[in-house]
């Protein structure tokens, strides 16, 4: 029998550095290939400020923190209109740790935070992603999102491709 990961919110008691760790460590494979995320080089404290603004789901497995998901509800003052509508709920700062890749932990996280959002009241998820990680794009349009604009942001060095799904069955 295989151990199986445990996904659960991430505590204020929760190691912040392992959290930034962990996502340096997942988006290290896009810096190489020039993607500036700002989860490629954030530190813990921006990490603890962009999980303020939602709730952030962990994968522990091991005994390791293995992958992390924020997910963000709709804000009437978000600099971009997509992540103002009413009912719309977006993620970031999804990583899964290179040890555990190819597990589905991933697919397991994604489907908390939208279980997490049908809780919520929500109607549409969205995300945004580098218009080159064309592997993510594809990724992303396998699990039933579509693209619905681009966009630019100041603290990345790539366009942006917005992407929703409905929640909604």
């Amino acid at each position: 029998m295989s151990v199986q990961p445990t996904i659960r919110i991430f505590q204020p008691t929760d190691d912040l550095v392992a959290l930034t760790d962990l996502l340096h460590a997942a988006y290290r494979p896009l810096a190489k290939r020039n993607l500036y995320f700002l989860a490629t080089h954030q530190t813990p404290d921006v990490t603890a400020r962009r999980i303020a603004k939602g709730t952030c789901f962990v994968a522990e497995w091991e005994g390791r923190l293995a992958g992390t998901i924020t997910v963000l509800p709709s804000n009437p003052e978000n600099a971009l209109p997509l992540y103002r509508e009413p009912g719309l709920f977006h993620f970031g700062q999804f990583g899964v740790h290179p040890d555990y890749k190819g597990q589905g932990l991933g697919r397991q996280l994604h489907t908390a935070i939208i279980d997490y959002a049908r809780g919520q009241g929500g109607k549409v998820m969205a995300l945004d992603t580098a218009a080159p990680a064309t592997d993510l794009i594809e990724m992303y349009q396998r699990w039933g999102y579509r693209e619905v604009g681009r966009t630019k942001w100041e603290q990345v060095n790539y366009e942006s491709v917005l992407m929703t799904k409905s929640l909604v069955s």
